[in-house]
């Protein structure tokens, strides 16, 4: 199986170079074969295996059963856009977008399978760079803006804290080589900075990739931006930050029930992300919010299990934080799929462009029910994966888990209230409509095929349970046995059913109440939203005012009285770039010299001062490729 991992790289990656040069479609085939070769890998890690891959660049890979429950769906995906993707009438640069759609895919494979902390760094960042291009060659209105945006977030809050954290790591593991997750968890008494530092930083990176609170503000600009068939990529990488912030915390450092109230209380504010879709008309970033509160769900269960861990309800909320993010993975790429189709037809996808194009067809049925898997309408996906985190919460003692779950139940009723809400509207105001066969044949097969699987998956704990627990092993935590006790672990399941029918009905009754008298009812929550934006964009203007008045004149040549005249970066653009090595640079090794005489007749940690010195430069190179 290690073969097989280079062989589904080595695809991803002729895919991507025969996209760049050609343009051509036959670059999907390339895809579709490496989605063949992942679903063997996933498989076969049932069982784990390791190894090294890549010669050229050695890295260590480990498949056990948790990283194979998202390659899993990451195969699924992919070989959905390899299907999808060729039949797709690309508006922006079909090569460029070719070319990072391969590259994004061959870079997530990597952030799944290996198992080095370096590597791991370094996929996460290939994956910021080519989901980057992504947005910037779609061709469409604001996808500059948007594509700077999300590539600047990713950057700061990203990969300079894994930066900081893989230089640290060093300095207790010594080898670069063998900087492993065993490695670092066998060595944390040597690192040179405490724990709660690097919890820290790669919580930071982790909510910056799945699009959480308070970094979630690139997910609606960027939806809005991609071509909906893209989309599900950015899908699997919210997926992998939920799977980076699991790794690590679950598998590496110790269980910190401080951190786990920390991401139970960021879901449970990521979650008032679905209020916002009542505003929305354009349906790409109604889905973008739902999407949102999806994922703060994953991360108030993810610390439901961590506050909860060593007991069978901290195991059954795991299991369901995992569930809730794969199956949001396939239900949202269903959704995007048919969104897709209207684009392929010259539509701008929103609530008359659905009747138009998508009445009488049987994937509207398909989509529909994979919409009411998201509103987590009983049986479907969510509902199964709410009824895990749920339980649990509600089968502790804990208030405070208590209070943050009741008000996800609250904030629970409205995406089925916005999905009524759209076809209360649709049915009133929209008429016109289309014959079926505008929709090209592929697309409707491949739409129809991931929306019926993101149904039937709800059946995934009972048919998978001994994966699921078998990813869970290694925490030796109480793990439930067959899906009476994971569905049933305490009667507060019961509770939990009760509370998940009475949303469902809410939120059937809400989306039947007229739009404005909602928004009156909602207002106090779009003001707390306001406030929090607003607060955001504070410390966002500061941020760069310093840049421009502090950083910007030691990398570029501006004489002092020009500096207030420079307003953005275009101003900035105008100037030329001072030496580095005279600006930056060489204060730096100065510095160090200095360090090194002072330190000559003392005794000191040399892992603590190369840990600094790599921590420094990491971030100093990394601030010098995104601003200069």
């Amino acid at each position: 199986m290690v073969c097989a991992t280079e062989l589904a790289l080595g695809l991803l990656l002729i895919g991507g170079i025969v996209g760049l040069f050609t343009g051509r479609r036959v670059s999907y085939l390339f895809t579709f074969l490496a989605s063949l070769v992942v679903f063997a890998v996933s498989f076969k890690g049932l069982e784990g295996f390791s190894g090294e891959i890549l010669p050229f660049l050695p890295t260590s890979i480990r498949v056990d059963p948790l990283s194979a429950l998202f390659l899993l769906v990451f195969a699924f995906v992919t070989l959905a856009l390899s299907l999808y993707l060729p039949f797709y009438e690309i508006k922006g640069s079909s090569r460029y977008l070719t070319m990072a759609t391969n590259m994004a895919l061959l870079s997530g494979l990597l952030f799944l399978v290996t198992d080095n902390v370096e590597r791991l760094t370094l996929a996460y960042e290939l994956f910021a760079v080519f989901t980057a291009v992504m947005i910037l060659t779609s061709g469409t209105r604001g996808s500059k803006r948007s594509a700077v945006q999300y590539l600047v977030l990713t950057q700061i809050f990203g990969i300079v804290p894994l930066l900081t954290v893989m230089g640290v790591a060093y300095g207790a593991v010594g080898d670069m080589h063998h900087l492993t997750f065993g490695g670092l968890r066998e060595n944390l008494g040597g690192l040179p900075a405490n724990q709660t530092l690097l919890m820290a930083l790669l919580l930071s990176a982790s909510l910056v990739r799945s699009g959480a609170f308070p970094l979630h503000v690139w997910v609606p600009r960027a939806y809005r931006s991609l071509p909906s068939p893209f989309i599900p990529v950015f899908l699997l990488g919210e997926a992998l930050g939920l799977y980076l912030i699991m790794r690590f915390y679950l598998f590496v450092f110790p269980a910190n029930g401080t951190f786990g109230y920390i991401l139970a209380f960021i879901g449970t504010i990521t979650a008032f992300a679905t209020l916002y879709s009542f505003k929305e008309i354009r349906l790409k970033r109604k889905f973008a919010y739902h999407s949102v509160m999806d994922v703060g769900i994953a991360y108030f269960a993810l610390g439901s299990a961590i506050v909860l861990k060593g007991s069978i309800l901290g195991s059954v909320a795991l299991i369901g934080a995992i569930l809730h993010i794969l199956y949001q993975v396939l239900y949202k790429s269903a959704t995007f799929f048919g969104l897709g189709a209207i684009e392929h037809y010259g539509e701008e996808p929103n609530i008359c462009s659905l009747r138009k194009l998508l009445r009488g067809h049987v994937i509207a049925l398909l989509i529909t029910l994979s919409v009411f898997s998201m509103a987590a309408v009983p049986p479907l996906s969510a509902f199964v994966s709410k009824w895990l985190i749920y339980t649990s919460a509600l089968g502790s003692a804990n208030v405070l888990l208590w209070l943050m779950v009741l008000t996800i139940t609250f904030l629970g009723m409205f995406p089925l209230a916005s999905i009524i809400q759209v076809r209360r509207i649709n049915r009133l105001l929209c008429k016109r409509e289309v014959e079926r066969e505008d929709i090209p044949l592929p697309i409707r097969t491949v739409t129809g095929f991931v929306a019926l699987t993101s149904v039937i998956v709800s059946v995934f704990p009972f048919v998978l349970l001994p994966w699921f627990t078998g990813s869970l092993e290694e925490l030796s935590v109480p793990l439930p046995e067959n899906p009476v006790q994971l569905f049933l672990a305490h009667p507060g399941a019961l509770l939990a059913l009760t509370l998940l029918m009475l949303t469902t009905f809410a939120g059937w009754r809400v989306g039947r109440i007229p739009t404005d008298e909602v928004s009156e009812i909602l207002l106090i929550f779009y003001n707390v939203g306001d406030i929090l934006r607003y607060t955001a964009d504070y410390f966002t203007s500061t941020a760069k005012n310093f840049y421009l008045q502090r950083v910007l004149p030691l990398v570029k040549v501006i004489p002092k009285h020009e500096v207030p005249l420079i307003r953005d970066y275009d101003d900035a653009l105008d100037y030329p770039v001072r030496h580095l090595d005279e600006a930056m640079f060489m204060p730096l090794i100065r510095a160090v010299e200095r360090l090194a005489r002072w330190g000559k007749a003392r005794n000191l940690d040399m892992n603590a001062l190369i840990s600094g010195f790599a921590i420094v430069m990491a971030i100093l190179i990394v601030l010098l490729g995104v601003f200069a």
